[in-house]
Formats: C-alpha cells, structure tokens, sequence
C-alpha cells in the first residue's frame, strides 16, 4: 500500500515542525554553555589562594601537639618540631613560641619572662641552635 498524498503531506509537516524543535532545543543548549561558559568557572582552574579561602579544614586533637604560653594555646602540627620543642627547658620553649607563634617583640618577652632583651635574643639562639642539632640526629 502506498502511502496517499495526504498522508505524505501530514508526515512532511511532522518531519519539518520536529526539526524545527530539535534545533530550537540544540539552540538553546548552546546559549546555556555559552552562558556558563561566561559566568563559572571550574575547581580546577581555581588559583589556590581562592581555594583556600573555600576550603574547609577538619582539625582533630590528635593532629597537633598544644602549648600553652601566656594563656594561649599554640597548636603545632609537625611532629618532629612538638618533639623537639618538648626537649627544650620551658623558658626556651616560651621565648620560641611567643617569638615565633605569637609574634612579639623582644622587649615584650624580656617583660614578661623578667630578663634583659639580649637574654632573650641568647636564649632564643640557643633554643634554635638545641632544636637544628635535634632535628639532625633525627
């Protein structure tokens, strides 16, 4: 059986109104990547800095050693630098921290610790100099 003129006429019509919408769909396809293409950007393309900024960081007891100097809890994370810093006297372990961690000056350190600002520059020399030949035998 042959198909009769109308029927061809209904089935063209049908095939042209069904590519007119996958164009229609194609085209819009398109307008949305490019419009994201535009407006995001990919983790992967991300600077680190940004990344940081995002990122969120677990932080466990058992990840870090903590010191407590001048009322505040200083987390060191390395390990081989919490074991070196355990070895030193408590003097030259503050002086470290609070130079370090806490950033204070040398004059602040000398107020509270009651010694003369060279002092603590020769305390905390000798602290860095104890904590290299540490890590070294290490």
């Amino acid at each position: 059986m042959k198909p009769s003129d109308f029927q061809k006429t209904v089935q063209c019509r049908f095939d042209c109104c069904l590519k007119k919408v996958v164009r229609g769909v194609l085209c819009d396809y398109r307008k949305e990547l490019k419009r994201r293409k535009s407006k995001e950007t990919l983790f992967c393309e991300l600077p680190d800095i940004i990344i940081e900024k995002l990122a969120i960081w677990d932080k466990y007891d058992c990840n870090y050693t903590i010191f407590n100097v001048c009322g505040n809890d200083i987390r060191v994370f390395d390990d081989e630098l919490a074991e070196a810093l355990e070895q030193l006297s408590e003097r030259n372990r503050d002086n470290l921290l609070m130079y370090y961690f806490l950033d204070m000056s040398d004059t602040e350190i000398a107020k509270i610790q009651n010694i003369s600002r060279s002092g603590v520059f020769q305390n905390r020399h000798h602290a860095l100099e104890l904590i290299k030949n540490s890590l070294k035998e290490e």
